[in-house]
């Protein structure tokens, strides 16, 4: 078998730590997305400035590729061919949340507190959402860029993943789908079979590494990527792509197979579905000196038995599956 597949079989043990570990992370960034009470807060403040102006509403759905819930239309779209709003945008938006807090602390530099940084929103809303506001075009041109900079990583992916499925219908939807904002779907592609949906991230760096144990696994630097927003239900894939070098890589959204590292960085248990991207991989050292923990249990740290152990599992499994045995 090819080395990848044998790879990944070999991570089979590891994998069922993983998945509970992966599950916990799981609850908490959901409950973390539960409780955050900007999005919803600018989404009100929105509607009470553009309701009135018979500027809120739906975009226009002709042939169900744009499903979109309430929010502003018909002023600073995102392109010519929409009527969707950047304002819509607000809600999520690092850097205009983060430009938000650094007029908030301008004139306040000795309140901190998120409450008192919601009342000065709502004290200031015209300004800073409204349509002749004083703020308002620096932040629509500010979240402008992050959705220029998508909309190109996205019709790259799109026209990569046509070159691999040319007889495949490809959907991508309009600005605010809700499938894209509450599911986290940029594309479909339709197969007999079903859908196969993909979330596309940008990435800086992608590396290959094998650790001290022998297992290999990818490191992907894309900017706040969390993997743990993206239910497998509803996102088969990540594509991560690099439109200035044209490069791209797709992996399956398995959970159990990923791992959210620190500063940036995601990891991948498992070989790409498809890239066109050359790795020469990397041997990971260990930051710093572990207790020997094996060695305080009287279990002799060797590579060569674990990788023993491990085989003598995908045989066992491997033979079950030939015989029709369940796992």
């Amino acid at each position: 078998m090819g080395i990848f597949v044998y790879i990944g079989y070999l991570l089979l043990m590891r994998e069922l730590i993983k998945k509970v570990l992966l599950e916990y992370v799981n609850t908490i960034s959901e409950s973390y997305r539960n409780v955050d009470p900007f999005g919803p807060f600018i989404r009100a403040e929105l509607e009470k400035i553009y309701r009135p102006l018979g500027k809120w509403g739906q975009a226009p759905n002709p042939n169900d590729d744009c499903k979109t819930g309430m929010g502003v239309i018909n002023i600073f779209p995102h392109s010519e061919q929409d009527v969707w709003s950047v304002l819509n945008r607000f809600d999520t938006n690092s850097k205009v949340r983060t430009q938000m807090k650094k007029l908030f602390l301008e004139s306040n530099p000795d309140r901190t507190d998120d409450q008192e940084f919601q009342n000065w929103i709502s004290q200031n809303a015209n300004d800073l959402l409204g349509p002749k506001g004083k703020y308002t075009k620096g932040l629509v041109d500010m979240n402008m860029s992050t959705i220029i900079s998508g909309n190109r990583n996205e019709e790259f992916a799109v026209n990569t993943l046509k070159q691999k499925f040319p007889n495949n219908p490809i959907k991508r939807f309009c600005s605010g789908d809700i499938r894209d904002t509450k599911k986290g779907i940029d594309i479909v592609i339709q197969f007999p079979q079903g859908e196969f949906t993909v979330q596309v991230k940008p990435f800086t760096k992608i590396r290959s590494f094998v650790d001290s144990e022998g297992d290999t696994f990818f490191e992907v630097n894309s900017y706040k990527f969390d993997p743990n927003k993206y239910s497998p239900r509803n996102v088969s894939s990540f594509m991560f792509v690099n439109s200035d070098s044209n490069n791209f890589i797709i992996f399956d959204n398995i959970q159990t197979k990923i791992g959210k590292m620190r500063n940036d960085i995601v990891r991948f248990y498992e070989p790409p579905l498809y890239t066109n991207m050359q790795f020469e991989t990397e041997k990971k050292r260990p930051q710093k000196t572990k207790i020997p923990t094996k060695k305080l249990f009287g279990i002799e740290d060797d590579i060569q038995k674990n990788l023993e152990f491990r085989k003598s599992q995908i045989d066992r499994l491997l033979q079950n599956k030939q015989s029709g045995k369940s796992n």
